[in-house]
């Protein structure tokens, strides 16, 4: 919600259609939703109630109180049994997506790569004949792609994860519900790692192409 320390918030009770404005003075992470927390006293002073008035009570026990003063009662299980039927309905989406991806970026790059390795099909014939081994071409032609891809990644993952961060609340407005979108280093070197596993087996079909050219291969484009 781009809220900050000092910021004005204005919430609206529309049985009473009344507004209430408050001002931030912390914010702290909650993933269940966004939630306003306020010193007890002054809510109660604030919206004229008891002082055994309670609007919402946390508890990791079950409390003793007259079920008539209860408006609703939501227990650890209901919550995440109604997550469970959220997070099985997105599940098959995120496996797809993320397994599109990867499949996407394999392509694309050995295609890539094949390609740029296919237009130097003469030269890298021409260093087989003069008796540079698979080892000396390959740092050649493919170990340099390396740095490219390492530090493209790097750079890239931040920025579109800025990106993600930017779009997936207009992505899906009709969920009412606040979640924590920050990554943690461990998901980042997961993701980085990851990249890197894919690009090594990507080189390593690519090494099996460059097996194949044969010094024949200057006879084929001689003038």
């Amino acid at each position: 919600y781009d809220l900050a320390v000092g910021d004005k918030v204005i919430l609206t009770d529309e049985e009473e259609e009344m507004d209430y404005v408050f001002t931030v003075q912390d914010i702290a992470q909650y993933s269940p939703g966004f939630y306003v927390f306020m010193d007890i006293d002054s809510a109660r002073e604030l919206f004229g109630q008891e002082d055994d008035y309670y609007n919402v009570v946390f508890s990791g026990e079950e409390l003793d109180i007259d079920s008539g003063r209860l408006y609703a009662v939501s227990s650890k299980t209901d919550i995440e049994k109604s997550s469970s039927i959220f997070s099985s309905m997105m599940i098959p989406m995120v496996t797809m997506m993320c397994v599109v991806s990867a499949l996407i970026f394999v392509v694309v790059m050995y295609l890539m790569m094949k390609v740029m390795i296919d237009r130097s099909s003469f030269g890298i014939a021409l260093m087989k004949i003069f008796g540079y081994r698979a080892k000396e071409i390959r740092k050649l032609y493919l170990n340099g792609n390396f740095y490219t891809i390492a530090v493209g990644a790097a750079i890239g993952l931040p920025v579109s994860k800025g990106l993600m961060d930017v779009m997936y609340p207009m992505m899906v407005p009709n969920i009412a519900c606040g979640m924590n979108l920050e990554f943690t280093w461990q998901i980042y070197a997961g993701i980085y790692a990851v990249i890197l596993v894919l690009y090594f087996i990507i080189n390593w079909f690519l090494v099996g192409h460059l097996k194949k050219m044969v010094p024949a291969e200057v006879l084929k484009n001689r003038e």
